[in-house]
């Protein structure tokens, strides 16, 4: 039997990667000592392996976990097929579908995309596999001049209010554990990866309070001294939320210096920031076990 260190060492991954795919996709179950620390088998190491092997051949993380699973440890399976004719690689069609409607700003169509993307299983699954891409193909739809910024906001919108309702549904966690604050800097307001996040985060049993964007670095303060917060994440998605970003961390170290500063988002600062502060990695399942980890 190996620690979660020994087996993230014998397999070639992090230790917040195996979290990640024991919780996004149950590719292993380790056992539990009795202090509460995993021990992987060999037969889990060889799952570990097998998924890594496939992710590297180029499957998507979702597809490799389902061979994986539908196989024993010894040999990979063919994938089953998903519903919709999902391939390997995921499905293109539905970020198609979505960019279709914010460029003709149709809104009941909007909603039947999200429909059936939540529908094709769990927030973690949906988030990586379909969320995510087809909001950076709107994105990238209003780049090039297909969508109007009518109906990129009218899809943010849309999605804002489905993310809003899986963070409601999500448990707060245990009565009384100081909260773990999620926000955006002042003058940040692009904060759908913010609440992907916060939402992920609560899910995965962290107590997390969502400040949402544009908040005044007074008003951080304020919020983490009356909650007697144990960590904030501060999202930087912009390049001109870095500054802001490092701000927020410095009068927050200034008044709070053991509290515990993460940063996420493609724009968070690396330089400049207080010592011990730490920057979250991109993928969502990543940054929530590299949160976790740091409380740990």
């Amino acid at each position: 039997m190996y620690t979660i260190k020994e087996a993230a060492a014998r397999t070639g991954l992090s230790v917040p990667v195996l979290r990640a795919w024991e919780r996004r996709y149950g590719v292993v179950s380790p056992t539990r000592t009795p202090g509460g620390y995993r021990v992987y088998d060999e037969a889990a190491l060889a799952r570990l392996r097998s998924m890594r092997r496939l992710i590297e051949d180029g499957w998507s993380a979702s597809a490799a976990a389902a061979a994986v699973v539908a196989s024993g440890p010894g040999q990979v399976a063919t994938p089953p097929a998903a519903p919709g004719g999902v391939d390997r690689f995921g499905d293109a069609r539905l970020s198609e579908q979505l960019v279709a409607a914010a460029a003709a700003i149709d809104s009941d169509e909007i909603e039947a995309v999200l429909d059936d993307m939540f529908a094709t299983g769990s927030y973690e699954r949906v988030v990586g596999d379909h969320l995510v891409p087809a909001l950076r193909a709107v994105g990238d739809g209003w780049a090039e001049g297909r969508v109007a910024v009518a109906g990129e906001h009218v899809a943010s919108s849309a999605v804002l209010r489905r993310l809003a309702a899986a963070f409601q549904a999500a448990s707060a966690g245990p009565a009384g554990e100081r909260p773990v604050l999620v926000g955006l800097p002042p003058g940040a307001r692009h904060e759908l990866g913010g609440l992907i996040f916060a939402t992920a985060a609560r899910r995965a049993g962290l107590p997390v309070v969502y400040l949402g964007a544009d908040l005044p670095i007074g008003d951080w303060i304020a919020a983490v001294e009356r909650t007697d917060a144990r960590a904030v994440v501060i999202g930087a998605v912009m390049a001109s939320d870095t500054a802001p970003a490092r701000s927020v961390a410095a009068e927050l170290a200034a008044v709070r210096p053991a509290l515990t500063i993460a940063f996420g988002g493609p724009a968070a600062p690396e330089a400049g920031i207080p010592a011990g502060s730490i920057r979250l990695p991109e993928e969502t399942p990543d940054a929530v076990a590299a949160l976790r980890e740091a409380l740990d």
